[in-house]
């Protein structure tokens, strides 16, 4: 008896097609957010924009797909054929082209119109970290803290700073910070790296253990000064004029590079100081407050940003997905169970964009606010940080559940990828430990001068005053129980509410933000019906 094969011919391609042909700025709900945020600016905006995500929704997202393979994880060769310390990190060619076209569209240059940097980056955040967007928001800071003191760095930081921001023969300098020491980790102040002074400049002796970006040109690195308590901020070229050409290192080695779970294209290391050149930028007392204030808060609203891009590409490919998955007797999304969740995935991502740039607008605002408003803006951005994050890492493993089986597959869809990178983010620029407990420090101290109540207003403007006075009430008794002695049962308890209490004003604090955009959808309708 003959037996007959039967073919399956079940093929993904609607869905693939559908899915890459997708550009990032086909989103309603994005849209009309920017058309409220930027208003008279909007239109020639839009016009920049959308080829630029066009690109980045296809050649650059297909680029970072093949940058994120395992065979293409960076490496280091440490010598050249000549015995010769070179420290090279080896990249596959797909991201140094992509670094080189990413920077040299000059993000932080005066070319560039009011928010239309920071909207690319946004967007940006959108194809994972990559090698990219962390070097971005280390550039960022570089330049920020340049800005602060222009007026008395040496050329040599103008020059660094002009290579930055406005480019040299075309080409633009990547920047990186390197603040953890191996004893300390986030606790800058316990830094033991020796700071050396010598003629116009420092010498850098000792090791920093967690440096991501180590492929970058210039660094922000924290360091004691020698014979004081005093932790002062650097600038620290990674090569000495007329040297990288040549690979040789700015007197300091890379000791070998770090196995991640996330943020895997970025090359993070370990380096040792020889004496390497550096600039000090600002008094030298004021390191940690610099770093902190002008460039870890940078760090911290990229995060914001990032966690919103993830949850949003995540949500409008599990919203396609669910639209053309066909499994028992209906579509994916025609189950309540999964459609509950696909809309707990919208509403994410609408919350978490909307926030993210009403915060960057609030921090913008900084220098024209009174001590009150900077303080309440300087803690929401640490509110954004904590739980942005957080709910990316839950939102990114929600979304992974709706592929089922696949949402595990690595080359299926880049959702698994987001996750990783979003559980680095939960932990880099502070834990959620160390960044509540920095909340309640500064809670202390702020209400040594300013109400609790007048504190609340200003960081939640548009909650109710019913919600926070309920609020204000726990989080003043809390506030009588000691956070930061040795656990104890009471405190352990009161630790759990203390960011319970904050997690709620915060979501009410996004949800307010979004509003009337509400109901806009972060895909085209006709997009859906196509399917």
């Amino acid at each position: 008896m003959e037996m007959v094969t039967k073919i399956n011919e079940y093929s993904f391609q609607q869905f693939i097609k559908l899915r890459n042909n997708l550009n990032d700025w086909d989103n309603p709900f994005l849209q009309k957010m920017f058309r409220k945020l930027l208003q008279n600016d909007y239109e020639q905006l839009e016009a920049e924009l959308e080829p630029y995500t066009k690109k980045l929704s296809s050649t650059w997202r297909s680029a970072t797909n093949e940058i994120a393979r395992p065979e293409n994880a960076p490496t280091i060769r440490q010598y050249n054929a000549y015995n010769e310390r070179i420290d090279r990190i080896v990249r596959p060619l797909e991201a140094i082209q992509l670094t080189e076209e990413i920077f040299n569209d000059g993000l932080f240059s005066a070319n560039q119109q009011p928010f239309k940097g920071i909207v690319k980056r946004y967007f940006l955040h959108g194809n994972g970290e990559a090698g990219i967007t962390c070097p971005l928001a280390c550039t960022d800071g570089l330049i920020a803290l340049i800005e602060m003191f222009y007026d008395e760095v040496p050329q040599a930081v103008r020059d660094i700073y002009e290579h930055a921001k406005n480019g040299r023969n075309g080409q633009f300098a990547i920047g990186a910070q390197f603040m953890s020491e191996i004893q300390g980790g986030s606790n800058i102040p316990a830094n033991v790296l020796r700071a050396v002074a010598h003629d116009d400049h420092y010498l850098l002796y000792g090791n920093k253990f967690f440096c991501s970006a180590v492929h970058a040109d210039y660094s922000v690195v924290t360091a004691r000064i020698e014979g004081t308590d005093d932790i002062a901020v650097f600038v620290v070229p990674t090569w000495l004029p007329g040297d990288k050409e040549h690979e040789r290192r700015n007197h300091h080695t890379v000791n070998r590079l770090k196995w991640k779970l996330g943020t895997s294209e970025l090359p993070s290391g370990e380096i040792d100081y020889n004496g390497a050149i550096a600039y000090r930028i600002g008094p030298q007392n004021r390191g940690v407050a610099l770093a902190v204030s002008v460039v870890l808060t940078r760090s911290r609203l990229d995060i914001g940003f990032s966690s919103a891009a993830f949850v949003m590409r995540a949500a409008r490919e599990a919203m396609l997905y669910a639209r053309f998955r066909q499994v028992f007797d209906r579509k994916i999304d025609e189950f309540p169970m999964a459609a509950a969740q696909l809309e707990d995935l919208q509403d994410a991502a609408k919350r978490m964009a909307a926030t993210a740039f009403a915060v960057y607008e609030r921090f913008l605002q900084t220098d024209n606010e009174d001590a009150v408003q900077a303080f309440a803006t300087r803690e929401i951005i640490l509110l954004q940080k904590v739980f942005a994050s957080k709910e990316a890492v839950d939102k990114l493993r929600l979304a992974i559940s709706i592929f089922g089986g696949h949402g595990a597959i690595e080359d299926f869809s880049s959702i698994p990828r987001l996750f990783r990178d979003s559980m680095v983010n939960e932990l880099w620029e502070g834990p959620r430990n160390v960044l509540l407990a920095q909340i309640y420090r500064d809670l202390h101290k702020m209400t040594k001068t300013v109400s609790l109540q007048r504190i609340l207003q200003a960081m939640f403007p548009n909650v109710s005053l019913e919600q926070l006075q309920v609020a204000q009430q726990e989080l003043q008794s809390i506030m009588q129980i000691d956070l930061t002695a040795l656990p104890t049962m009471e405190n352990r308890q009161a630790a759990r509410r203390w960011e319970q209490i904050w997690e709620e004003l915060f979501f009410t604090y996004q949800q307010n933000i979004v509003g009337n955009l509400e109901e806009t959808t972060i895909l085209p309708d006709q997009l859906l019906a196509q399917i």
